[in-house]
């Protein structure tokens, strides 16, 4: 996401007033930040408006008590003294905004750990014994999937030490059904042949149906698993579905890696680079328990 950041400016006019130390120590008390924000917004369009409406506002100041007269006095005069500052409450705003979204996702991502990373019967590629790992929402039916394979695929490459754990959820129709539960069944039963099946279904590059789905089976010799699905992969299914609405996530693909939730299609330089990231954050921790 993108963090907007002030640049100080070196270049106001010379007769720009620089507002008085109580102006400025009342827009950062933290108590009245959120005010001080409301208020620079609406006076801000307040002293744009058309005279009618400045009028009715002038005349509503009987109603209010001293001390919010005051603070409109304070805003006003901020306001005229220094324009900037609406910006500056504005971009504020979109930061703590940001920052509380940030949190809450994380706070969301920590309470289904267990389920997200260590679900027994999840299928995975890469590393057995990982130093990271990324969680990975695919539908074999999703054309956004097997766009994003490739990309996977050389990331597991290139990194030996991550391990991707592959939640298959079927969003796209009863042939991301029957897919779903074919490879699922696969992997609890054969798993030295799911990766090979995995792989031929997405590589299709049309919707799977049936036929397409017997064709693949037949070349992986897995097609006796077709009329034979493990009765353990209906509740894998339903319980992949119900993690993905419990965190948020929209639709496939989506990834995790640490802290980080990647939704829809991206390239391989994002994935790598949020990778990385989540590897550096990781043993920066590592390090700071060292150092206790």
């Amino acid at each position: 996401m993108t963090v907007f950041n002030k640049k100080a400016s070196n270049n106001k006019a010379s007769n720009n007033k620089v507002p008085n130390k109580k102006v400025a120590k009342f827009l950062r008390s933290t108590p009245l930040q959120l005010f001080a924000i409301a208020g620079l917004t609406a006076g801000a369009f307040m002293l744009m408006s058309p005279s009618p409406i400045i009028a009715a506002a002038n005349a509503s100041d009987t109603a209010l008590s001293v001390e919010q007269q005051q603070v409109k006095a304070i805003i006003k005069d901020a306001l005229t003294n220094d324009p900037e500052l609406l910006k500056e409450a504005i971009i504020a705003l979109q930061i703590r905004e940001q920052q509380g979204a940030e949190s809450a996702a994380q706070s969301v991502l920590q309470e289904h750990h267990q389920q997200l990373y260590n679900t027994a019967s999840d299928p995975f590629k890469g590393a057995e014994n990982p130093e990271i790992t990324m969680v990975y929402f695919t539908d074999f039916n999703c054309p956004y999937c097997k766009k994003i394979e490739p990309a996977i695929n050389k990331l597991v490459e290139q990194y030996p030490q991550l391990k991707v754990v592959i939640k298959m959820v079927p969003l796209q129709g009863e042939g991301s059904r029957v897919a779903t539960e074919l490879a699922q069944t696969v992997w609890l039963n054969e798993p030295e042949k799911y990766l090979t099946l995995k792989n031929k279904l997405m590589e299709s590059p049309r919707g799977l149906n049936g036929n397409t789905i017997a064709k693949v089976a037949k070349m992986t010799n897995t097609e006796h698993w077709l009329t034979n699905t493990d009765s353990a992969v209906a509740k894998q299914v339903h319980d992949n579905l119900t993690l993905m609405r419990n965190i948020g996530l929209g639709g496939t693909p989506s990834m995790i890696i640490g802290d980080t939730v990647i939704p829809g299609l991206v390239s391989y330089e994002v994935l790598e680079s949020t990778l990385q990231q989540a590897i550096s954050s990781q043993e920066n921790k590592k390090q700071a328990v060292n150092d206790e």
